[in-house]
């Protein structure tokens, strides 16, 4: 089977399971500081899904082509930007439903525990793929923020957790 990962190709052994191929494709991109973003097998677009345990112990043989296309996390991130940002959009929408239920003395802290749980992933975004270093400031400086939150909510001060939300949280992740 002809394997190629962007611009390298190489011959994989007949007596090789797609497995093996797939790891050996993983780790050439791995090298390069890269991440397989795409696989097509025989003209057959794989994905997540397909990689089944019966598909990775196929023969290689049985098939005549892989290609592979890879790459870096900053390309995927910037790809990936206007997604972030219409997450952070979703967020921040939420947030501020979150301030008026508070400020009517919201009892059930459920809600704000997923929400908070979107803002740890945002925040992760947002501080693993930043091109600056006030973007990972910002980030601690949330994380803060969240904590003064938290201990809000462990004292069960709504109008804390809705004053915190609005004046410090959410002007940070609007930034």
């Amino acid at each position: 089977m002809q394997v190629r990962l962007d611009e390298d190709q190489w011959v994989a052994g007949t007596d090789t399971s797609l497995g093996d191929v797939f790891v050996e494709l993983s780790e050439r991109a791995h090298a390069k500081a890269r991440i397989v973003t795409t696989m097509t097998l025989d003209r057959r677009q794989l994905t997540d899904r397909d990689l089944d345990p019966r598909l990775l112990q196929e023969s290689s043989a049985k098939f005549s082509n892989l290609v592979a296309t890879s790459l870096t996390q900053a390309e995927i991130i910037h790809a990936a930007r206007g997604s972030i940002n219409r997450y952070r959009e979703l967020v921040i929408q939420e947030g501020r439903s979150l301030v008026g239920q508070l400020r009517l003395g919201m009892q059930d802290m459920s809600s704000l525990d997923r929400w908070l749980g979107k803002v740890a992933d945002l925040l992760e975004l947002i501080g693993n793929n930043a091109p600056n270093p006030a973007a990972d400031s910002d980030v601690r400086t949330i994380a803060g923020w969240i904590e003064e939150l938290l201990g809000a909510r462990y004292l069960s001060d709504t109008v804390r957790m809705a004053d915190l939300l609005e004046y410090e949280i959410l002007p940070r992740l609007s930034s």
